[in-house]
């Protein structure tokens, strides 16, 4: 091992919190995923093949809550979906971010000149598993397997 990232100015609470955002995005990613698997089959397979990006996983989880024929678990599940997307976005933001010293002399990342502070990350975290906690109850209680939810067509 090189120790070539050491070179990178390093700050443990900062990396901690980037680090959570990070698993805790992937989770509810993976939450939208498994909802989108239940209402289609092998949805799961076209993750890789097709190379979609997380914000053509928020469009499919949203097209295919805007097709539940039942429209109670709909108006449900429907603003779900809107609230990943916009998750996604933020997590664009974080993970295109760009590298930059604070007035104090941190290293952090930006978005559109705003500094990623930790509150920040621990807010999108936060996001994150709430965002994530709901997903999972839909796949765990409305789209139980076998999951019996009709989608028009």
């Amino acid at each position: 091992m090189s120790d070539d990232r050491l070179r990178v100015p390093q700050d443990p609470d900062y990396f901690h919190a980037i680090g959570l955002a990070v698993v805790a995005f992937a989770r509810l990613e993976w939450n939208a995923v498994w909802c989108c698997h239940r209402l289609q089959n092998n949805y799961i397979q076209t993750i890789e093949r097709e190379r979609k990006t997380a914000g053509t996983i928020a469009r499919d989880l949203r097209c295919l809550f805007l097709r539940i024929s039942d429209q109670g678990l709909r108006a449900k599940a429907v603003p779900f979906a809107d609230e990943f997307k916009l998750i996604v976005d933020d997590r664009n933001a974080l993970m295109h971010g760009k590298p930059g010293t604070t007035k104090d002399g941190d290293q952090r990342l930006f978005r559109h000149g705003e500094e990623w502070t930790i509150i920040d990350l621990s807010n999108f975290s936060d996001r994150c598993a709430r965002a994530g906690g709901r997903l999972n109850a839909l796949l765990y209680n409305e789209l139980a397997e076998p999951c019996i939810v009709t989608l028009t067509p």
